[in-house]
């Protein structure tokens, strides 16, 4: 098996792809929040080219985030990770549940 590159973004294929139709997507190693979902998140892109995560197990389930998740239980409702966003030179945080108002914002520094 080995890394590809496709028109929605990267994805696990047998060396002899696409003779061999073998494939799998290649998770974050963050399990789905959608209860009774036993998929991961995945890395995918749209039609127009835009970056977005999505559960592995669609169609049966449709939890999409647009921003990317990180690995990192929210401090304050426990949710399993938290979703990252880098703009303008600072760094946000943010969890995903609603209700849940959580920030962290950061400097980056260039060095």
């Amino acid at each position: 098996m080995v890394i590809k590159h496709g028109r929605f973004g990267k994805f696990i294929a047998c060396s002899g792809y696409p003779d061999c139709k073998t494939t799998k997507p290649v998770t974050l190693g963050i399990a789905c929040p959608q209860t009774g979902c036993a998929g991961q998140l995945v890395e995918r892109r749209s039609r127009k080219g835009r970056t977005f995560y999505g559960c592995s197990a669609y169609p049966a389930c449709n939890f999409v985030v647009w921003q990317r998740p990180v690995a990192e239980p929210c401090p304050k409702c426990g949710a399993t990770f938290l979703t990252e966003r880098v703009a303008r030179g600072r760094q946000v945080r943010t969890c995903v549940r609603e209700g849940c108002d959580y920030k962290q914002e950061e400097e980056i520094t260039v060095a």
